[in-house]
């Protein structure tokens, strides 16, 4: 962009712009960058993780992620990043938490907190093997009055009740 005054000329270069696609975007696409900043001008270079902004480490240098850094964070949703990025498991397993529970649907972990809620995680085992054979591990954030990893996985689908949850077939 060009604009001219009378003894002024401004320039303003074209950004870089990397976005993905994104259903719940009012666009359809949302910033992000797994690489580099999703919004770079001769000016300034922002990055996005999923739509959200980040501090620039969190994009091109994860391995620089502390617990500090996560307990630090006020903003939730960067708060939830930091914990993406830094690993679910090992963040579990860094804060010290202690396994509460297991049964067939999966493993309950909780880690307490003295000024906050306790975190409690569910550790699941996906059902589908993935094309090599493997199965994917997942950690999901549950409520902290959750109390076994069967009523933690109703929580995941909705459900309100442990035994209410009885799937016939996992897909």
């Amino acid at each position: 962009m060009i604009h001219f005054t009378d003894d002024t000329l401004y320039w303003v270069a074209k950004p870089t712009v990397h976005t993905e696609s994104a259903e719940n975007a009012w666009n359809g696409r949302r910033l992000h960058s797994e690489t580099t900043a999703a919004l770079e001008s001769a000016v300034e270079r922002l990055y996005f993780w999923h739509g959200i902004l980040v501090p620039a480490f969190v994009v091109v240098r994860p391995d620089w992620i502390t617990l500090k850094h996560i307990a630090d964070e006020e903003n939730a949703e960067v708060r939830r990043i930091l914990i993406e990025r830094f690993g679910a498991e090992r963040y579990v397993v860094e804060l010290g938490a202690t396994r509460e529970q297991a049964d067939d649907y999966g493993e309950l972990y909780r880690v307490a907190r003295p000024d906050d809620s306790d975190l409690v995680m569910v550790r699941v085992i996906n059902s589908t093997p993935e094309p090599d054979g493997t199965s994917k591990v997942y950690w999901l954030r549950v409520p902290p009055t959750i109390e076994s990893a069967r009523e933690a996985v109703a929580w995941t689908f909705g459900i309100e009740r442990a035994h209410d949850y009885a799937p016939v077939a996992e897909t």
